[in-house]
């Protein structure tokens, strides 16, 4: 069973996921802030990394700690989601997202639409960045 790290500012949200990742048959480990990602991943254990865009202070929270770990050799091809419901904002940051090769989740989004995004960023990691969206809300 893969570990899934999953960092989101919201507690309500945390729990959604928590909820979704365990039927999905994965192990979830939800923190609110983390200072160091590479020391968090690893502390956890965690296997892939499910990350929010934006904190109510911080608009690009998300993508430094995404870039944090790319620039740690170990975590250059560790699975990261980035999930976000700030559309405009990842269309801004779309060159950047892509060439961390990080996939992309807008919400509202389905469980089949996160349960695909993440085996297939666990089948190969680093592997390339892909937006969706749909009715159903995270």
């Amino acid at each position: 069973m893969a570990t899934v790290l999953v960092i989101n500012d919201d507690n309500d949200i945390l729990d959604t996921y928590e909820s979704m990742l365990l039927s999905m048959g994965y192990e979830p480990v939800a923190k609110k802030i983390v200072t160091s990602g590479p020391e968090t991943v690893r502390d956890v254990g965690a296997d892939a990394l499910l990350v929010d865009l934006q904190r109510p202070d911080d608009d690009e929270y998300g993508i430094r700690l995404i870039e944090e770990l790319r620039a740690d050799e170990e975590m250059r091809a560790f699975p990261i989601i980035l999930c976000s419901g700030a559309a405009e904002a990842i269309q801004s940051l779309r060159p950047r997202l892509d060439a961390l090769g990080v996939p992309v989740v807008i919400k509202p989004f389905t469980m089949d639409e996160l349960e695909q995004t993440l085996a297939s960023a666990l089948r190969d990691p680093g592997g390339g960045s892909s937006a969706s969206g749909s009715d159903t809300a995270v």
